[in-house]
């Protein structure tokens, strides 16, 4: 047996709801987000199979990522500072809340330890997925409703729905509330685009505007690996599914 390691663009959305305190203040979402050691998460939770995350649904594998735009790493004493501007030295405290799916728990743990080192006190609260996604409707669903919660995203050959349901003002899957008009015409904008370029612009603008608003934390987009035997070729390396049309055995 071989493993096919793919780039993949699925990966786990840690939100912030945008209008409960303290996340209404992007300081305090900014200071969680700047706790993160992300390369313990590749490195360590996903043993090095996996992209980092710069806290936008622009995966490295998207054509219109923009990369030159600057990592977001770990730096504790500017987010100590930043926790101190928002009023909040001593810290705070907070459930987390979240599904017992892959490595999902693990991150929610690392999360937990990371927060620590700024004062952020988090409990976590793990539950089977038909109790965390409930009727999947505001008002019916831990995962809509949770102040701070991870949710597991599957790979998708374009970003267009990364981009709209969890984050437009009007996302049936906004669980961080985030409501933002100028985000929410740079997608509109990107929708439109004809042509890669145009859609390289509005992408870095998107970036941008996430990085600085950080309603949702992704630190890692995981690869998909696919066990192969190793009597079997032409199986095409993409993350979208598996394409039996060229394989052959034998």
């Amino acid at each position: 047996i071989t493993v096919l390691r793919v780039a993949s663009t699925a990966h786990r959305q840690l939100h912030m709801r945008c209008d409960m305190a303290p996340f209404t203040d992007k300081r305090v979402r900014q200071a969680l987000a700047l706790s993160i050691d992300r390369s313990k998460l590749v490195d360590g939770l996903c043993h090095g199979m996996a992209a980092t995350g710069n806290d936008n649904p622009f995966a490295p594998a998207f054509p219109a990522t923009d990369k030159s735009i600057a990592q977001r790493t770990q730096d504790i004493a500017k987010a100590k500072q930043l926790m101190e501007a928002a009023g909040l030295a001593s810290g705070f405290d907070m459930t987390l809340t979240t599904l017992r799916y892959s490595d999902i728990p693990g991150y929610a743990q690392l999360f937990q330890n990371f927060a620590k080192e700024i004062g952020a006190r988090i409990a976590l609260n793990i539950e089977d997925q038909d109790k965390y996604y409930g009727k999947a409707v505001f008002g019916q669903s831990d995962w809509l409703d949770s102040p701070l919660g991870i949710t597991d995203y599957a790979h998708r050959s374009v970003p267009n729905v990364f981009l709209k349901s969890p984050l437009v003002s009007d996302g049936p899957w906004n669980a961080a509330h985030f409501k933002n008009t100028a985000y929410d015409g740079l997608v509109t904008g990107y929708l439109k685009a004809l042509d890669l370029d145009t859609q390289r612009k509005a992408a870095s603008e998107i970036q941008k505007l996430l990085l600085d608003e950080t309603p949702v934390i992704f630190s890692y987009f995981p690869d998909l690996l696919v066990p192969v035997r190793k009597n079997v070729s032409g199986l095409p390396p993409i993350a979208a599914g598996l394409l039996l049309d060229r394989v052959s055995i034998g």
